[in-house]
């Protein structure tokens, strides 16, 4: 591994990132730095399955998947995950840290490439599996018209394929570029600055747990996180869901793919995920009643039925 500038994460007392962690910056080619994290897997080179690119949501990051990367790491494989430009530990797009702004989701997908191509292609077992959780699964799909010869096959997980109330955003954002600037928090994105959501308002997850894990991260550095989106992000993501239901880039799209769709989500639609599962020509989706929009950190039995997916979804 070329020799990359180290960089900070968290732990708790009782929640530790897996051994053989390694955090490094990789600067993109706008000199953006990218917090990237890596785990090795020490089993004899002949046992490891492959390699697996794991990748968080919106205003997520890395510390939050330690369970999930020693999970797959149990699996005997190496593991890859970073954090997004904009969020996490990687750089801001602008000056104002609390925001997420992003113009287009094309500048994502060079950063994915890059990754793939000068870290994870000369460094990690083959083959390559990715997992994406919301937005995350968002961009490994979007991904894929230019990533299918590096995927094996990929999992996503809760993807950001569709809101609920659509229409009216996607309008109000028409709005808001004549009316405000790109910069400005979009009309609905009421930034609380700070002040935490109390677990029985959260629309994430039934675990208390694992809920409460992550505030306590967030208590460690609280800018790890993000406070609200920008009428540009509102924007990037409209104009990416459009692309993505053209006839003509789904069909292009022979990635094996698996979804995992909670019908419980209050943050994404789960009716417009099985309408991009429906179009895509090689993908199974797996349906998951009573179950919120994170399942990586839900109750263990839900958690259970994600990975008796997975399992047998790599096989194939």
């Amino acid at each position: 591994m070329q020799k990359f500038k180290e960089a900070p994460y968290l732990e708790l007392e009782n929640y530790k990132a897996p051994k053989g962690a390694n955090f490094i910056f990789i600067p993109m080619r706008d000199n953006k730095k990218i917090r990237l994290a890596y785990w090795k897997n020490d089993k004899l080179n002949e046992e490891i399955v492959g390699t697996v690119l794991l990748q968080q949501g919106h205003n997520e990051f890395i510390e939050k998947y330690y369970e999930c990367i020693q999970e797959l790491l149990d699996r005997n494989f190496n593991v890859v995950c970073f954090d997004w430009r904009g969020q996490g530990m990687s750089d801001r797009m602008i000056e104002d840290s609390n925001k997420q702004y992003i113009e287009d989701f094309s500048i994502h997908i060079k950063d994915l490439s890059y990754i793939i191509n000068e870290v994870i292609n000369k460094n990690f077992n083959r083959p390559l599996f990715g997992i994406g959780h919301s937005m995350g699964g968002h961009l490994l799909l979007l991904s894929q018209k230019n990533n299918q010869k590096n995927f094996k096959a990929i999992i996503l997980s809760a993807p950001m394929l569709g809101f609920k109330y659509e229409k009216i955003l996607f309008l109000l954002s028409n709005c808001m570029k004549i009316f405000s600037k790109k910069n400005k928090y979009f009309l609905f994105s009421k930034p609380n600055m700070g002040k935490e959501t109390p677990f029985e308002q959260n629309d994430l997850t039934s675990d208390l747990i694992r809920y409460k894990r992550t505030q306590k991260l967030v208590r460690k550095k609280p800018s790890i996180r993000l406070w609200g989106v920008t009428n540009a992000w509102v924007n990037a993501t409209k104009n990416s869901l459009n692309k993505m239901r053209k006839k003509n880039w789904y069909k292009l799209i022979n990635t094996p793919i698996c979804i995992i769709n909670p019908l419980s989500d209050r943050v994404v639609n789960p009716e417009k995920t099985k309408e991009m599962a429906n179009n895509l020509q090689n993908c199974k989706i797996h349906n998951i009643e009573n179950c919120e929009h994170e399942i990586l950190m839900e109750k263990d039995s839900l958690r259970s039925d994600f990975w008796k997916i997975f399992d047998n979804f790599i096989e194939i």
